[in-house]
């Protein structure tokens, strides 16, 4: 059977490679493998001698996002116990396996190609960087069938677009033109079709070499130094 997540390393680079069927439909077998894999990204890292990860889609689309009826099924299991204040074990679990991609001690870029939306789009906010080829449409559709982004997403728009921004794609569910998701902050850089994956290479060979020991507090320092080089 063929794997709906590829992981790869080459020349201290980690590649993640989304290759599920219907366009990287976020299925119960994908969010199990996602999370085998980012155990795996989690110990290389421990590891040391990673110097970026990338993350993409292997065809036209990013992702996009969750088959609504696993998304119905699992959040009919997963309800808030408000005897506890507890969430339920599996959400967190599977939020921690977005979430700690923008704490990782390397650069994580994701390539954004045709639609990246829903959780889909949840991954790519959680990564320090976006790529965003020409023609995707970035979105998160959950509030038109009645459900809020619950893997990062509401927070780190806040953090990367603004309150306004962020509240307009959450609570509308509108796609959002490559093009205005970089204006708004939610995409780091613009390419070409095609040209994407060669810009997150060039991005993370640039921080390893001329920026020092990668802090994830910094960010937003290394992306400026990156599009201000030859200044």
């Amino acid at each position: 059977m063929m794997s709906d997540i590829l992981l790869n390393e080459e020349n201290g680079i980690l590649t993640v490679m989304m290759n599920a069927p219907k366009n990287n439909l976020m299925t119960t077998q994908f969010h199990e493998e996602f999370e085998t894999v980012m155990e795996e990204v989690q110990m290389r890292a421990g590891r040391g001698g990673i110097r970026g990860m990338i993350i993409s889609g292997s065809g036209r689309h990013f992702c996009v996002g969750a088959d609504v009826d696993a998304l119905e099924e699992r959040s009919a299991k997963e309800v808030y116990d408000d005897t506890t204040g507890k969430l339920p074990e599996s959400h967190i679990r599977q939020k921690r396996h977005f979430t700690f991609l923008r704490e990782l001690p390397f650069p994580v870029v994701s390539v954004v190609t045709g639609f990246c939306i829903g959780s889909g789009s949840e991954i790519a906010l959680n990564c320090h960087y976006r790529i965003v080829e020409k023609g995707a449409r970035i979105g998160q559709p959950e509030s038109t069938f009645g459900i809020l982004p619950g893997l990062g997403g509401i927070a780190r728009n806040i953090e990367l677009c603004g309150m306004k921004n962020a509240y307009e794609m959450v609570m509308t569910g509108r796609l959002f033109p490559s093009e205005e998701a970089c204006e708004m902050g939610w995409g780091d850089i613009l390419t070409d079709k095609k040209q994407g994956l060669a810009e997150a290479y060039s991005l993370i060979d640039f921080i390893s070499e001329s920026c020092g020991e990668f802090s994830p507090a910094e960010y937003r320092r290394y992306i400026q130094l990156y599009k201000n080089r030859g200044d």
